[in-house]
């Protein structure tokens, strides 16, 4: 009887075993419409924004460079400034790169006083022209078509002048022609024997009696005195006539005098 028991015992159990191998592998058949949707993914910040950056559009047409003149710091680079080098510190270390310094006992330049005109009105008969210059100038007339204030302050190193000069021509000048007509004037301050270290910039154009102009910039060193120079020329043809400016100051007033006598001269200047 137990052999019985037993035998179906086991015969039970192979019958279970049998079943579960013969079961199918289920697989998820659904269609991918049909699943769960993923989330979407988080948004990109926009770090940026999106606003458009406008600036001046110069080839619209709507550009004045007109609108550019005023004032009287033309780009022109008025002279060559010597370029100081400063001294190497020799490394003790081997393979040491030397370090540029700049010298500890630089002096210290001696500033400047500080200047201050007032102005008058002068008037240029055989120039036909009156003009704003600063008061208690000494004038010099003497020649008919040359008309030169200057500087009487005995305490300066160097009597700064402001000449102007008119010659009749035959015609209207040309830029090119104008631009010649500079040249010749550096050429002579050059080749005049008084000036040593003469040193030009180049040509640009500036309005000058109501017209185009063209104008330069020197530097040098008087040979009498030593004193170190500066000054400004400008040249423009009204009606067939040449009207020549000469500013010359001292090299250390250069931002003083361009501003304040050459700049007065330019804006009050006219032609009777």
């Amino acid at each position: 009887m137990n052999k019985k028991k037993l035998l179906c015992l086991v015969l039970a159990l192979c019958a279970l075993v049998l079943t579960a191998c013969q079961q199918k592998e289920v697989f998820d058949t659904l269609p991918p419409e049909s699943r769960a949707t993923e989330a979407p993914a988080e948004a990109v910040q926009d770090l940026f924004g999106s606003a458009v950056v406008g600036g001046t559009d110069y080839d619209d047409g709507s550009y004045d460079p007109a609108s550019e003149e005023g004032g009287d710091w033309e780009d022109i680079a008025p002279y060559e400034e010597e370029e100081t080098v400063a001294p190497l510190i020799q490394s003790d270390y081997a393979g040491a790169t030397p370090v540029v310094i700049d010298p500890i006992d630089k002096p210290t330049p001696t500033p400047l006083p500080t200047l201050s005109f007032s102005f008058m009105t002068y008037e240029a008969p055989s120039l036909h022209m009156t003009f704003e210059g600063p008061s208690g100038w000494t004038v010099d007339d003497t020649v008919s078509d040359t008309y030169t204030l200057t500087n009487p302050d005995p305490s300066m190193d160097y009597a700064a002048y402001l000449t102007v000069r008119t010659v009749p021509v035959n015609k209207a000048y040309t830029k090119s022609e104008l631009t010649k007509e500079v040249k010749g004037m550096l050429d002579t301050l050059s080749g005049s024997g008084e000036l040593s270290g003469f040193s030009p910039s180049n040509t640009a154009e500036r309005t000058f009696l109501g017209t185009t102009g063209v104008y330069a910039n020197y530097t040098a060193v008087e040979k009498e005195t030593g004193a170190e120079i500066a000054g400004r020329l400008i040249v423009a043809c009204v009606n067939r006539t040449l009207y020549t400016l000469h500013v010359s100051y001292p090299r250390g007033y250069r931002d003083f005098y361009v501003t304040n006598v050459y700049d007065k001269f330019r804006h009050s200047v006219k032609l009777n």
